[in-house]
């Protein structure tokens, strides 16, 4: 039934999220970093020429405040590096793996590979490829429904 459908879907997605963050937490504390660094040092990974913490953020879709609370652990335990350039404020500085941080990604990668050939098993590329268009736009759209009712709370206070 339709009237359903959004309980179901959340349910569901409640469910994929729960699995995820099981996994991402088992896995990175056996590699000995916090669970919600792993996407970042993957990111960091595949962006060489560094990124911004801001830019992080918005990769992760998370706040910034998070990443750079955390920075400092993953700077002392030598997984990041943080290079400013000149004249510019520290704000915007690029964060950039070390080759421990390396390490750790491809670590992470090799993880996350094994675990996708997993969990796509049985499911054909089409539909693998229909899925991932839908959730992008899933997501878009809960990012504008999320927009508009923060302009509604606004507005009513």
């Amino acid at each position: 039934m339709e009237k359903d459908r959004f309980i179901r879907f959340a349910l569901l997605i409640g469910g994929v999220n729960k699995h995820l963050q099981r996994i991402k937490i088992d896995n990175a504390a056996e590699i000995g970093i916090k669970g919600v660094h792993a996407f970042w040092l993957y990111e960091l990974y595949t962006h060489p020429e560094g990124m911004t913490a801001s830019e992080l953020a918005s990769r992760a879709m998370i706040d910034r405040s998070l990443i750079s609370r955390e920075i400092d652990l993953l700077k002392r335990n030598e997984i990041v590096a943080v290079k400013s350039e000149a004249g510019k404020r520290s704000y915007n500085a690029k964060l950039y793996l070390t080759d421990r941080g390396k390490l750790l990604a491809q670590r992470i990668g090799d993880l996350a590979l094994r675990y996708q050939r997993e969990i796509d098993r049985d499911i054909g590329e089409e539909e693998l490829q229909a899925f991932y268009s839908t959730l992008e736009k899933l997501n878009r759209n809960f990012a504008r429904v999320n927009g508009e009712l923060s302009r509604f709370a606004e507005r009513d206070q």
